[in-house]
């Protein structure tokens, strides 16, 4: 294998491992809004909120009170985030957007995103202060190496918790009663109320999967990221992004819009540095709004989610 083709692949790698961590966070972007045509500004703390579950679910729960191995308690720490996010979402949605939704108003749910975020954001500095944590992942000090290629086993495992949350949304949307109602609801609610749907149900359904991929992704991103209650907002614009990129409200856009972000980025930093990536991602981002504002996967509700 020649220098040039190892760099390519190996940055190749860098950048779907990436792509993958940004794809966790914008899919449930996406889904709010392909649902709900609404934006969820809360969504970083979502994934604030699960990058903190697995990290004391590792360090307390797992290593210490369970006595488990590094690894399978920070697999454990994946699943805990998983339903805490859910969870999250459950309450938040029961307790703040059920109630405005009620009252027909689509702006006060998305102002109630706002303050949400703002109350999680404080409710966790006051919990844990604005001291960072260390998070360390046991398999990121695994490293696999394929002649010149390496890579450590965190990559390999987001990679494959990616496409199985992938492969696994795919088969319930487009398979399950509950998925074909979903799609439903989002290509027209109140004709899809008048078939004996429940929009509500499905409405409140789409925030627990959305608020569960934002948990895991936390979980997967706690090792990346400086771990302090903002820590968030520090992916969340880039996954707007993606989101933009991909099309509005559309899972398959997101997808490949996460992907080529995150092959942008690695690339980037090989041969621009990594100070310049923001700039590149959003040159790409102000680019394809002006050849074409509606993403790489045009909107179209029944196609969505």
């Amino acid at each position: 294998m020649t220098d040039l083709l190892a760099l390519v692949v190996q940055q190749s790698i860098n950048g779907i491992y990436l792509g993958c961590l940004y794809v966790m966070v914008a899919l449930g972007l996406t889904l709010i809004y392909g649902v709900l045509n609404q934006i969820n500004f809360a969504h970083a703390d979502f994934v604030t909120v699960g990058a903190f579950a697995a990290f004391f679910t590792v360090t307390r729960l797992g290593t210490k009170l369970l006595g488990l191995p590094d690894t399978a308690a920070y697999l454990l720490s994946m699943v805990t985030a998983l339903g805490v996010g859910a969870g999250l979402g459950l309450a938040i949605n029961a307790a703040v957007f059920a109630p405005l939704r009620e009252r027909g108003d689509e702006l006060r749910p998305l102002i109630a995103t706002i303050g949400v975020s703002v109350l999680l954001e404080n409710f966790q500095l006051w919990l844990f202060g604005p001291i960072p944590f260390q998070f360390d992942s046991p398999f990121s000090r695994e490293t696999i190496r394929i002649g010149r290629i390496f890579f450590t086993a965190q990559s390999v495992l987001v990679v494959a918790v990616s496409a199985v949350s992938i492969a696994a949304l795919y088969a319930f949307m487009k398979f399950t009663f509950l998925g074909k109602a979903l799609r439903a609801v989002a290509q027209d609610r109140e004709t899809a109320g008048l078939m004996g749907i429940n929009p509500n149900l499905l409405i409140a359904l789409t925030i627990v999967i959305a608020s569960a991929l934002a948990g895991m992704g936390g979980a997967l991103l706690g090792p990346v990221l400086v771990l302090t209650p903002f820590a968030g907002a520090t992916v969340i614009v880039k996954s707007f992004a993606i989101v933009i990129i991909g099309g509005f409200g559309n899972v398959q856009g997101t997808i490949i819009a996460g992907l080529l972000v995150g092959v942008i980025e690695a690339f980037t930093v090989q041969y621009l540095g990594s100070g310049l990536i923001d700039l590149v991602v959003f040159v790409l981002l102000l680019v394809m709004l002006v050849v074409r504002p509606t993403g790489l996967i045009a909107e179209r509700k029944e196609e969505n989610v």
